[in-house]
C-alpha cells in the first residue's frame, strides 16, 4: 500500500514538472515573438484629405427659361387682304426685308382717286388766282369795292389751302400704299406667325411676333423670401444642356409685384455675352451666390468627431505623422460636406475615414489607392 502512494505521488511530480515546462515554452514563444514585432504593427493606415480654405459662398439655384429682351407683335398700318406671308417661324430676319403683303389695289384707286382732286384742287386755285389779279388791279384804280376785293382775296386763299390738304392726303395715299408690304424694321427672329395668305386683317391686328437680337434674358421666379438679397448677389446662368458652363448675368429687372397664382416675383438677368449656342426658349438655372468673407474648410462628413461632446477633427502632425485631436467649428452643413470655419490652417491634413478608431498621439500612415 505504501509503495502505491510513492508510485502515484511520483507520477504527481512528473505530470506537475511537464506541465511547468510546457507553460514555460510558451511564454517564451510569446516574449520571443514580441521581441521580433516591430512598432509599425501599431501603424495604422488612414485617408486624409488636404485643407484648402476659400471664402464661404452661399448660393441658391432657380430654373429659368432664356427669353429675348425685346419681343415685338408687328402688324401692318393699314388694312386688307393678305396676300403673301414671307417668313416662317424661326426665320432670322434683316433690316428692310420683306415679312408679308397685302393687296395694294384699293389703295391704288385711293391714290389715283386723290390724283384727280389734287388736280382740281389745282385748276381751281389757279381759276381764283386769276380772278384776284383782275381785281387787284380794279381796286387800284378804284373801280372795285373793297368787300368785293376782299371776297376774291378769300376765295383764292381757300383754293390755296384746298391744294395743300390734298396733296397731304395724297403723302397719307402714297405712304399707305408703302405700308401694303409689311417690312422688318431690326434683325431678329420670327417666333410666332398669325396671319395666313388669304385672310383680311384690320389696321394694327398682330401678324408676326419677333424676338430682336442682341441681347438675351434668363427669366426666373424668385420666391418673396429672396427677392430683397437678389441685388446683392453675384448671379449666373447655367444652361441644362450644357452643365458645368456658367455665363456671367447682371440683374436688369424685378416685378414690382407678386404673382396672383405662384407668389413669386418675375426676375429678369441679362446675360454677359452669351455663347452662340444659346438659343430662345432652352432650359437654364439662376445661380444667385452671395459671398459672406469668411474662408472655410470643406470636408465630408465622415473627418468629424467628437471632443468633450463638440466637434472636432484628428489632424495630422508633421513630421512624424502623429495624430491630434482639434476642436474645429462647423459653420454650416452643404449635403455630405461640413464646411469648417475655424480650428484649421491651409494646407494641413486631416483624417477624413475611420476617425472613431483613432486614439492622441497615434502614429498612421497616410493610405493611397492602388492604381487601377
Amino acid at each position: 500500500m505504501a509503495l502505491f502512494r510513492e508510485r502515484r505521488l511520483a507520477s504527481a511530480v512528473m505530470a506537475t514538472t511537464a506541465l511547468l515546462t510546457v507553460v514555460g515554452l510558451l511564454a517564451g514563444c510569446n516574449e520571443t515573438q514580441s521581441a521580433s514585432t516591430p512598432a509599425e504593427a501599431e501603424v495604422r493606415p488612414v485617408r486624409v484629405a488636404t485643407v484648402t480654405l476659400e471664402p464661404l459662398v452661399d448660393s441658391v439655384r432657380y430654373p429659368a427659361v432664356i427669353r429675348p429682351r425685346v419681343e415685338a407683335d408687328v402688324g401692318f398700318r393699314v388694312g386688307g387682304k393678305v396676300t403673301a406671308r414671307l417668313v416662317e417661324v424661326g426665320t432670322r430676319i434683316e433690316p428692310g426685308m420683306p415679312l408679308a403683303r397685302l393687296d395694294p389695289t384699293d389703295l391704288q384707286l385711293q391714290i389715283r382717286a386723290s390724283q384727280a382732286q389734287l388736280a382740281s384742287a389745282k385748276a381751281d386755285a389757279a381759276n381764283a388766282r386769276s380772278d384776284f389779279q383782275r381785281y387787284a388791279s380794279l381796286r387800284q384804280g378804284e373801280w372795285t369795292t373793297r368787300q368785293e376785293y376782299d371776297r376774291r382775296k378769300t376765295t383764292l386763299d381757300k383754293a390755296e389751302s384746298k391744294v395743300r390738304e390734298v396733296e397731304a392726303q395724297l403723302r397719307v395715299l402714297d405712304n399707305s400704299a408703302q405700308y401694303a408690304t409689311l417690312v422688318a424694321d431690326e434683325a431678329g427672329i420670327v417666333t410666332a406667325t398669325l396671319i395666313e395668305p388669304g385672310q383680311v386683317v384690320a389696321s394694327g391686328q398682330t401678324a408676326l411676333r419677333i424676338a430682336r437680337l442682341g441681347s438675351l434674358e434668363a427669366v426666373a421666379n424668385i420666391p418673396e423670401q429672396s427677392v430683397a438679397a437678389l441685388p446683392r448677389q453675384k448671379l449666373a446662368v447655367e444652361l441644362w444642356s450644357h452643365p458645368g458652363q456658367s455665363i456671367a448675368g447682371s440683374l436688369r429687372e424685378v416685378s414690382p409685384s407678386a404673382d396672383a397664382n405662384t407668389r413669386t416675383f418675375q426676375a429678369k438677368i441679362k446675360l454677359t455675352e452669351p455663347p452662340p449656342t444659346v438659343q430662345l426658349g432652352m432650359t437654364a438655372t439662376v445661380i444667385a451666390a452671395a459671398d459672406h468673407g469668411a474662408p472655410v474648410a470643406r470636408l465630408p462628413l465622415s473627418a468629424l468627431a467628437q471632443r468633450e461632446q463638440k466637434p472636432a477633427v484628428w489632424v495630422l502632425s508633421a513630421p512624424d505623422d502623429r495624430l491630434e485631436l482639434r476642436p474645429v467649428t462647423v459653420a454650416a452643413y452643404a449635403g455630405d460636406l461640413a464646411l469648417i470655419g475655424g480650428g484649421l490652417k491651409d494646407g494641413e491634413r486631416v483624417v477624413t475615414a475611420g476617425v472613431h478608431k483613432l486614439d492622441a498621439g497615434q502614429k498612421v500612415r497616410v493610405w493611397t489607392e492602388p492604381a487601377r
